[in-house]
């Protein structure tokens, strides 16, 4: 059976999140300068700046910025422009993520970096499962 430490938890995590995400980076480019980003822009845009300085931190385990972005994404995630869509399935998404969060922040606070960096792979695939659902439920939606 294969053990990681905490530094190879990390290393598999950063690899996985930029494969997870190379998409997303694209669809959260600042739009054109004629027309200002949508409050729902700018907050996934903080997200992954946030999310950025997550696997950072546990990369140099860096505790204090962990639990400081950790923290941050929950409000974030609490925010009334968070909520875009109106589903059983998106409020799960939501509430696990900030679930997530909340024991992201609890781990760094503990300096606890092997389930720190579990908690950001479980934030992580619960972003990337989120965003696809709500491509696929915006697809639904289309004539």
């Amino acid at each position: 059976m294969l053990r990681l430490t905490g530094a190879g938890l990390v290393v598999v995590t950063a690899v996985a999140v930029g494969w997870a995400t190379r998409g997303v980076w694209a669809q959260t480019k600042a739009p054109p300068a004629a027309q200002p980003p949508t409050g729902k822009q700018v907050l996934m845009r903080d997200k992954l700046t946030h999310a950025k300085d997550v696997l950072e931190g546990l990369s140099v385990e860096d505790f204090d910025k962990v639990a400081k972005n950790a923290e941050l994404l929950r409000m974030i995630s609490k925010a009334s422009s968070w909520y875009v869509f109106d589903s059983e399935e998106y409020h799960r998404m939501s509430k696990n993520f900030q679930e997530q969060a909340t024991d992201l922040e609890r781990h760094a606070k503990d300096k606890n970096l092997d389930a720190a960096t579990l908690d950001y792979v479980r934030m992580s695939l619960t972003c990337v499962q989120c965003h696809k659902y709500m491509r696929e439920a915006r697809a639904k939606k289309k004539p």
